[in-house]
């Protein structure tokens, strides 16, 4: 049998003033971007745009690639490929619709501050996508090796 890997793909959705959106669930302390799990046969961008949808109300176009990273086994979860991909910023004031049962909170905040509140296994990744959007170069992580280009 072939390994597998479980995928995901996030959107670093940010605001005309820089703050960057997000989502804090019932299910656990930390934030995330908004974003998630890639269904069979389902392109990662698009996995993504349909995630921001599903969880926020927003409709985005998944633009440019800022990071992949390679997760390893861990006790809680399996090893796996995460993405993080650009869009436009969208107005301060756009709406936002939070779906029930899943997120309990949608929060725009200071690029600082979401790194600082997100979830640990995902901050560096955070941090090479705003890197990356100050550089033009796409990350890739691993824990062992970590590359710009």
């Amino acid at each position: 049998m072939l390994p597998t890997h479980q995928l995901a793909a996030a959107v670093l959705v940010r605001n005309v003033r820089g703050d960057l959106l997000m989502v804090a669930s019932p299910y656990r302390t930390d934030l995330v971007l908004p974003g998630g799990i890639v269904e069979e046969d389902e392109p990662p961008a698009v996995a993504a745009a349909r995630e921001v949808h599903e969880e926020t109300g927003l409709l985005v176009s998944p633009t440019r690639l800022l990071v992949v990273e390679h997760l390893t086994r861990t006790s809680t979860g399996g090893s796996g490929l995460r993405f993080v991909f650009d869009t436009a910023p969208v107005p301060v004031d756009v709406s936002l619709v939070k779906q029930e049962g899943e997120v309990a909170e949608l929060l725009w905040l200071p690029p600082d501050q979401a790194v600082q509140r997100h979830v640990p296994r995902g901050r560096n990744r955070l941090q090479a996508a705003l890197a990356a959007l100050s550089d033009g170069k796409t990350t890739y992580l691993d824990g062992h090796f970590d590359a710009r280009w």
